[in-house]
């Protein structure tokens, strides 16, 4: 071996050569940071609600229970479930046969709670609420054959 490069000598210029590498590792930067992330949500549009008349079945006469068919659309970009849907306050039923034919003539709407009726983003259903409606014994001889409109509100909530 040469006088020059002895296993002493090596050692000796391994020793440095360690301690940069090392003194490399060790000077390497780790960073961190903290702050605010940003989500922003979007609002919801009413629900509308559309003429159903022509889906109708006369299964109204006097003593009697009846379906109520409602049309819905849902104009947000995200399902809804229907949850109720009631009469609107401080209105009445009118039919389209007059003023002998209406609500205080007999026919009522029973509110509808605890349902859950689904409805797509951008969807428009038409859905049929059993026994909804009742026409009592004294409901007028002209009701015969009438469509009942009834003004409705509908709650409902997201089902994304």
């Amino acid at each position: 071996m040469s006088k020059l490069l002895t296993p002493k000598r090596v050692a000796l210029l391994a020793v440095p050569a360690v301690l940069i590498a090392v003194g490399i590792a060790i000077g390497a930067w780790n960073a961190t940071g903290s702050g605010t992330g940003y989500a922003k949500a979007g609002t919801s549009s009413s629900l509308t609600l559309g003429d159903a008349s022509g889906s109708t079945v006369a299964d109204l006469y006097p003593g009697a229970t009846g379906n109520v068919k409602i049309t819905v659309t849902n104009p947000n970009s995200f399902p809804v479930s229907i949850t109720s849907v009631s009469q609107t306050a401080s209105t009445s039923i009118t039919s389209d046969k007059g003023s002998t034919c209406n609500a205080s003539t007999g026919v009522t709407f029973t509110t509808q709670s605890g349902l859950s009726l689904a409805l797509g983003a951008g969807a428009t259903s038409t859905f049929t609420l059993s026994g909804a409606v009742a026409m009592s014994n004294a409901s007028a001889n002209a009701c015969q054959g009438a469509v009942f409109s009834i003004p409705v509100d509908v709650s409902a909530v997201s089902n994304a």
